[in-house]
């Protein structure tokens, strides 16, 4: 049946937009307000100054950041929580690594809006009020993270939803490009004969 002149031609695809710049631009528009009135009390948010160096052998992450994301890996990768401690250990060391060598590879405008949302997340009374964690990053449970994330990533709030996509998506990849975990995730590695024709 021939089809009417008047219907409606599909809708051209949208190009995909830029995640990292539209969503540190929510982030750091939301966070902004927050982080500047833990500022103002520091005494009760316990905020780390904004001169804490990054820890030892990072060059972004803070000693709060790399707690933070030691609890965010067996949240969002999954199969950590099979392993020995030692062998978790290990690969949540070189995932964190990986987080941090790709934030020092992002422009500064990106580093700075990552930086809101890492220095709300370090502090105790925003990270209870908005996450929903009151321990430390280094006590709290899988469960608790996984709980935050997902109230974040659901969140009717555009800044909250953005600041959980970020997180779970610099985790995820950073986790993820590690060969040990490509089993777990269902990939089967790099054609032998590719790898050593760009690797020759």
């Amino acid at each position: 049946m021939p089809t009417p002149a008047h219907a409606a031609a599909p809708p051209e695809p949208h190009p995909s937009p830029d995640p990292s710049r539209r969503l540190f631009l929510k982030v750091g528009a939301g966070f902004s307000a927050a982080i500047a009135c833990s500022a103002l009390l520091p005494a009760l948010t316990g905020c780390s100054p904004a001169d804490t160096p990054p820890q030892s052998g990072m060059a972004f992450l803070r000693p709060a950041d790399v707690a933070l994301f030691a609890a965010l890996l067996p949240a969002v990768a999954i199969d950590l929580q099979t392993l020995d401690t030692t062998a978790r250990r290990q690969r949540i060391d070189a995932a964190i690594r990986n987080v941090d060598s790709t934030i020092a590879a992002m422009g500064q405008n990106g580093q700075h809006e990552l930086r809101k949302l890492l220095d709300l997340l370090a502090s105790t009374p925003l990270r209870w009020a908005l996450a929903g964690v009151r321990a430390s990053w280094d006590q709290a449970t899988p469960e608790q993270v996984t709980a935050f994330l997902a109230r974040w990533r659901g969140s009717r709030f555009a800044t909250l939803n953005a600041g959980g996509v970020v997180l779970v998506k610099l985790t995820s990849v950073a986790y993820f490009v590690l060969p040990d975990t490509w089993a777990a995730s269902g990939y089967p590695g790099p054609n032998p004969a590719v790898y050593r024709a760009l690797h020759s």
